[in-house]
């Protein structure tokens, strides 16, 4: 058995174990930073349908007004053409007069119309301004909630990322720097996962049959070997076979 090489196993074992515990934390702090990151998306677009919205309700205001004093100037021209009634001396001018007050009415009763429809839209718009109103509040209730979420996890996690970083260089530092570059290659190309158990003949990683010698030299621990599929390197299981 090559000196040294149980040790390095050994520190392989670990230095996973402890990347394991830095990417579960780095997935808690990420889980949290998308929370939040999703919060504050939810808000900043039910607050541009609100804002949507009042833009709408101040549109249809501004159009009632118009229309409001359009049907007043309408109405007061009727009333001018019922004075001018009296003067009339001619039936061609009796019939111009008619055909005035007709198209005065006609517009007069299109606004009223056009008015109707714009305070119902307008009703219906300050409902749905309500409504949207009362999930702005609950959304920027649940931003406040997502960054005190996040605010915690950072805190909870520093400490425990910050001793498992520290291990994890004193790991490093103490393996041979080839096996370092093998170890990060294979981490780097595996989604993180370079050291795996072999159990009974197999990767537990890509479970492909291992050579029946080279898994007595995975359990006898005697060089650092690696799976020949997934190419991630073997260790034996925590609880060795029976009969080892």
């Amino acid at each position: 058995m090559e000196t040294g090489q149980q040790d390095v196993l050994t520190l392989l074992e670990r230095l996973q174990q402890v990347a394991d515990e830095i990417d579960r934390l780095t997935a808690r702090r990420k889980e949290a930073e998308e929370a939040r990151a999703r919060a504050e998306e939810d808000l900043r677009e039910t607050q541009q349908n609100l804002d949507a919205y009042r833009e709408r309700a101040h549109a249809l205001d501004i159009e009632r007004r118009k229309r409001e004093l359009a049907i007043k100037d309408g109405k007061e021209r009727i009333q001018r053409i019922k004075s001018r009634m009296g003067d009339v001396k001619t039936s061609r001018e009796y019939q111009a007069v008619l055909a005035e007050m007709s198209s005065a009415k006609q517009t007069v009763a299109q606004e009223e119309q056009a008015l109707e429809r714009d305070v119902e839209e307008l009703e219906a718009v300050r409902v749905d301004m309500e409504r949207v109103q009362t999930r702005v509040r609950d959304l920027e209730g649940a931003l406040a909630e997502a960054e005190q979420r996040l605010k915690s996890v950072m805190e909870e996690t520093e400490q425990a990322m910050a001793g498992h970083r520290a291990e994890e260089q004193r790991i490093l530092g103490d393996l041979p720097q080839d096996v370092v570059d093998r170890y990060r290659l294979i981490r780097s190309r595996r989604g993180g996962l370079a050291v795996v158990e072999a159990r009974d003949e197999a990767c537990t990683a890509c479970y492909m049959r291992i050579p029946p010698q080279m898994y007595i030299e995975i359990i006898r621990r005697t060089r650092v070997l690696q799976c020949p599929n997934c190419h991630r390197i073997l260790v034996p299981p925590r609880e060795p076979p029976q009969g080892e």
